[in-house]
């Protein structure tokens, strides 16, 4: 794994994915939510103390053009308010309280309070990559141009999804307008997997994030990343499975689920579990040592 500065920031991402040294980056889903509310700045710092490399962070606008940490369109499941994120100022939503973990009718209030992306991403020093999700594309330039001039945007990835030649130009156009890593998101058939295995090669990119409706469009994908120096990222989440792996198949079995992902190429997996998917990859480094 790359060396931190002296300060803990990681290297820029660029840079961290150019690496061939390491062999697994955990990105823990809505931050490290089983110890704090998922996407606030206390699930993000829980997570650099945890030692994973990643936060996946929702974003959506608010009604004044605010950019607030919210997976949902409503309050109700995270603060047990009603309102919905697009129609409310973001001081109304800022001095809500965030309901713990997953939120939910049964869980606790907390401290924490609904995060701006500003704050957020200035929480993390560095010290983690961000990977920001856009709720809603009609907020995706808003987003991009406010990265473009964060001081830590050299540490965060945006991601849009990709179909054809066009997509990825959008890609292109976004990364110059940005200069932040923008991932493209494919979803792989077997019916889409020959075009996008001719996108790969026609324009090879750092990062793809991929939703494979089989392992075995997986491993055609992933033979042709490597050969092309491209890495994967993939979900295990329960809900959104990939390559037909789940957090809750490799926590029973790690070395079939997560440890196939990784033996094909996979260096970067989405998780609901990173502490389990932590103590895996130690697992592995300490069989390699």
């Amino acid at each position: 794994m790359p060396l931190q500065s002296a300060s803990g920031a990681r290297p820029p991402l660029k840079e961290f994915l150019a690496d061939p040294s390491w062999a697994l980056a955990v990105v823990a889903h809505r931050g490290a939510w089983h110890g704090a509310p998922e996407n606030s700045i206390a699930s993000v710092d829980l997570a650099i103390r945890c030692g994973y490399e990643f936060v996946e962070i929702d974003v959506q606008a608010t009604a004044d053009g605010a950019l607030v940490c919210l997976h949902d369109d409503t309050l109700d499941r995270m603060t047990g308010q009603p309102g919905t994120v697009s129609r409310l100022p973001a001081a109304d939503i800022t001095s809500l309280v965030l309901k713990d973990g997953a939120g939910g009718s049964q869980a606790l209030l907390t401290s924490s309070h609904p995060a701006l992306l500003g704050d957020l991403l200035d929480a993390t020093e560095g010290k983690i990559y961000v990977d920001v999700d856009v709720k809603h594309l009609r907020d995706l330039e808003q987003v991009a141009d406010f990265v473009r001039t964060h001081p830590w945007r050299s540490h965060i990835n945006l991601k849009t999804l990709v179909a054809n030649e066009n997509d990825l130009q959008r890609v292109d156009d976004l990364e110059q307008q940005t200069g932040v890593l923008v991932k493209p998101v494919i979803q792989v058939t077997a019916e889409t997997l020959g075009a996008y295995l001719g996108l790969l090669r026609q324009r090879p990119t750092p990062l793809v994030e991929g939703l494979f409706d089989s392992f075995s469009s997986f491993e055609a994908y992933a033979l042709a990343a490597r050969a092309s120096g491209t890495d994967i990222f993939l979900n295990t989440l329960d809900a959104v499975p990939s390559a037909d792996v789940t957090d809750s198949d490799s926590l029973s079995n790690p070395a079939r689920g997560w440890g196939r992902l990784l033996e094909h190429g996979a260096r970067l997996l989405q998780t609901d579990r990173p502490d389990a998917l932590k103590a895996f990859g130690a697992s592995l480094e300490k069989i390699a040592s």
